[in-house]
C-alpha cells in the first residue's frame, strides 16, 4: 500500500488540485445557456423515464445529472412538455424556473454538477489505466495527468453539466478498448470494446461517427501488423462488438421505441421529412415506399435526436469568427478555434511528439502496439473532427470537438518515452563527450508553460484564448458565442453591481435570454441600435447624464446590414467584469458640442 502511495502520489495530488478548482467553478458559475434546458432533461428519464428533452444529447451525461434526489425536486413546471419533433420543450421548461428563480437558479445547479464531477474523473483514470503499458514511467505518466487534468477546455466543461466532457471521456475509453480488443482479441476484449462504443453513443450524438471509425481503424491495423488470414475472425469480432454498443445504447434508452418502423416517424428535417419546410411542418420520405417498413433497431428519441440535429444545421445561423459574420459555416472553423483555444506550448509539444513518433517509425524502434495506440486515438477524433467541420449550418463551440486533445496528450506525453529520449540525444561539448537527452526537460517545460497559460485565466477557463491570440482580453474580436461569454459569469456582473450601487443609471445588454436588469432586480435599459458607421457621438447626444453601461463582448460587432452596438468600440471600457463583460462609462456631449450637430434641440 506505501508503495502504491509513493507510486502515485503526484498523480493524486494533480487529480486532487484540478477537482478543487473545478469544485471551486461550480460554486463561482452561473449556469450557462445550455445548462437551463440541460437541467431538466437530466429530470425527465428519473421521474417520468421519458427521453424526449434535449433529444440532441443522449442520455448518459443526463441521467447522472438528474442521479440525486435533491436535483430531482427542482420544481420545474412539466406542463411545458411538448414532444412534438423540431421543437425545444427543454428550454421552454428551464427558462420558466430561471424567470422563476432568478440569480438562485445557480443553487439548483451545484449537486447535478458535482454528479457529473465523474465523467471528468473517468476521463484521466481511464486515459492513465489503459495507457499504462506505454507510459510506464512516473514521468510519462505524470505529465499526461498533468496534461488531462490542467487543459483549460477540459476544465470549463467538466464544471458543468453539458455532455462535451462526458463525450470525451466516453470517446476515449471506446478508442483504448478497440486498441486493447486489437492487441488482445478475444470475446472478453470483444464485449469490453462494444460496451465501450456503446457508451460513446449514449454520451455524445456526434460518437455515431465511431460506428464506422472504430471498426475501420481495426481493420487497417490488421492489414498493417497482422495476417491477412485473420481478418474474418476479426469482422465477426467486429459484428459481435457492434451488436453489443447497439444493445448498450438502447438499454440506456430502455429501449424506449426501439424497432419502431421506419415509416411511422415524424421528422423535421428536410433530409429525413422531406418537407422542406419548417418545424411546424412534419414529414416521412419513407412513408409509402418498402424500406419504410423496416424497424429501425434503435431507441426513437436517438433517431429524433439526429433527425434534430439535422435541422438545425439545415436552418442555419449566424456565425462568428474573425470579426466577420456568416450566415453559415466556416470549413476551417475549428482550425482556427484550435489554434486560438489550446495553449501554444501544447501545441508546440504535440509537433515534438509527431515528430518523435514519424522518425522513430521510420528507423523502426516504435513498436507496432504504439503505433496502433495512436492510430486508434488519431483516427477515430480526425473522422469526428471532420464531421463536425463539414456539416455546415452554422459554427458556434469549440466544445464541439474537444475529442482532439486526447490524442494531442498522447503526442506530447510520448517525447518523454524511451523513444523520444533515444532521439532527441546529442553530444554537446561543453557538457562532455557523452550524448545527453534534453527530451524529459523540453516538454516538462512546455507543460509547465501550458499549465501557467491555463491557470493564468482561473477561474475563468471559459473564456481562455492563448497568448498568440491576445488573450481572454481580446478573444472577443476573434470568435463568440461559447467560446467566449455563455452566461457564466452572471454571478461577476452581480458581485460588480453590488459593489457599485452609486453607479447608476444602468444601461445592460448581457445577452442571457433577454434578461438584463430583471435577473438582478435593477432597473436597466437597453442601449441604442445604431448602423455599423455610426458615429459614438450619436448616442452622448441623447443623454442628459452620465450613464453606466454593462455589455456582453459578443454584442460587440453588428450583424451584417442590421443595427448594432458596434459603435462602443470607439472607445475602451472603463473595467472589465471577468472576460465576459466590459463595462463603460458614457458621459452626455458638452453644451458647446452639442450645439455644433445640426440636429440639436436645447433640452426644455
Amino acid at each position: 500500500m506505501k508503495c502504491f502511495v509513493k507510486k502515485y502520489k503526484f498523480t493524486f495530488v494533480v487529480v486532487v488540485t484540478s477537482i478543487l478548482i473545478l469544485v471551486q467553478g461550480i460554486f463561482r458559475q452561473f449556469p450557462n445557456v445550455d445548462e437551463v434546458a440541460h437541467l431538466p432533461a437530466g429530470v425527465s428519464p428519473w421521474l417520468f423515464s421519458r427521453f424526449d428533452l434535449y433529444r440532441t444529447s443522449p442520455p448518459l451525461v443526463h441521467i447522472v445529472t438528474g442521479l440525486s434526489p435533491t436535483t430531482q425536486r427542482v420544481p420545474f413546471d412539466w406542463k411545458l412538455f411538448s414532444d412534438k419533433p423540431g421543437l425545444k420543450p427543454e428550454f421552454a421548461i428551464g427558462i420558466r424556473h430561471l424567470e422563476k428563480s432568478k440569480l438562485g437558479l445557480v443553487n439548483d445547479f451545484i449537486v447535478a454538477r458535482i454528479c457529473c464531477l465523474f465523467f471528468f474523473l473517468f476521463f484521466v483514470a481511464a486515459t492513465l489505466f489503459l495507457t499504462r503499458d506505454v507510459f510506464c514511467d512516473s514521468a510519462s505518466r505524470n505529465i499526461l495527468c498533468v496534461l488531462c487534468c490542467t487543459c483549460p477546455n477540459i476544465l470549463a466543461g467538466a464544471q458543468t453539466i453539458i455532455p462535451d466532457v462526458g463525450g470525451v471521456a466516453m470517446g476515449v475509453f471506446a478508442c483504448l478498448a478497440f486498441w486493447n480488443y486489437f492487441r488482445r482479441p478475444c470475446m472478453k476484449s470483444t464485449f469490453l470494446a462494444g460496451f465501450a462504443l456503446g457508451l460513446a453513443l449514449v454520451s455524445k450524438l456526434t460518437w455515431i461517427t465511431a460506428v464506422v471509425s472504430l471498426p475501420l481503424t481495426v481493420l487497417l491495423c490488421s492489414m498493417i501488423f497482422k495476417n491477412p488470414h485473420r481478418i474474418v475472425k476479426r469482422l465477426f469480432h467486429l459484428a459481435a462488438a457492434l451488436a453489443i454498443a447497439l444493445f448498450t445504447l438502447n438499454v440506456f434508452y430502455l429501449f424506449e421505441g426501439s424497432a419502431t418502423p421506419l415509416a411511422e416517424y415524424e421528422f423535421c428535417s428536410d433530409a429525413l421529412g422531406g418537407t422542406g419546410e419548417s418545424a411546424t411542418l412534419f414529414g416521412n420520405r419513407f412513408r409509402g415506399k418498402s424500406i419504410g417498413s423496416l424497424p429501425v433497431p434503435l431507441p426513437k428519441n436517438y433517431v429524433l435526436g439526429i433527425d434534430a440535429l439535422r435541422f438545425k444545421v439545415e436552418k442555419k445561423k449566424w456565425s462568428f469568427l474573425l470579426g466577420e459574420w456568416r450566415f453559415g459555416s466556416w470549413l476551417h472553423y475549428y482550425v482556427f478555434t484550435t489554434l486560438f483555444k489550446t495553449p501554444e506550448p501544447t501545441m508546440l509539444a504535440t509537433l515534438v511528439g509527431a515528430g518523435v513518433l514519424l522518425e522513430g517509425i521510420r528507423r523502426k524502434i516504435v513498436s507496432s502496439d504504439v503505433i496502433a495506440m495512436f492510430l486508434f486515438l488519431t483516427i477515430p477524433a480526425a473522422f469526428c473532427f471532420a464531421c463536425v467541420s463539414l456539416q455546415g449550418g452554422f459554427n458556434h463551440h469549440h466544445r464541439y470537438v474537444l475529442m482532439i486533445y486526447p490524442p494531442m496528450f498522447a503526442l506530447v506525453t510520448y517525447v518523454a518515452s524511451p523513444v523520444g529520449v533515444k532521439l532527441l540525444s546529442f553530444r554537446l561539448p561543453f557538457l562532455g563527450h557523452e550524448k545527453r537527452s534534453f527530451a524529459v526537460p523540453l516538454v516538462v517545460t512546455l507543460v509547465t508553460l501550458s499549465v501557467t497559460s491555463s491557470l493564468n485565466v482561473h477561474p475563468y477557463y471559459t473564456s481562455y484564448f492563448n497568448t498568440l491570440s491576445g488573450g481572454p482580453s481580446n478573444g472577443w474580436k476573434l470568435l463568440g458565442s461559447s467560446n467566449i461569454d455563455w452566461g457564466q459569469d452572471i454571478l461577476e456582473v452581480d458581485r460588480w453591481l453590488k459593489s457599485n450601487q452609486d453607479k447608476r443609471p444602468l444601461v445592460m445588454d448581457i445577452d442571457y435570454f433577454g434578461m438584463n436588469g430583471e435577473l438582478f432586480d435593477v432597473p436597466t435599459q437597453l442601449p441604442p441600435r445604431l448602423r455599423k458607421d455610426a458615429s459614438f457621438d450619436e448616442v452622448r447626444k441623447t443623454i442628459r447624464a452620465t450613464q453606466w453601461w454593462i455589455i456582453s463582448t459578443k454584442r460587440l460587432y453588428n450583424l451584417p446590414e442590421m443595427a448594432g452596438i458596434e459603435y462602443l468600440q470607439q472607445i475602451e471600457p472603463v473595467t472589465r467584469i471577468a472576460h465576459a463583460y466590459h463595462v463603460y462609462r458614457i458621459d452626455p456631449l458638452p453644451r458647446n458640442e452639442l450645439e455644433r450637430h445640426s440636429d440639436f434641440v436645447p433640452p426644455e
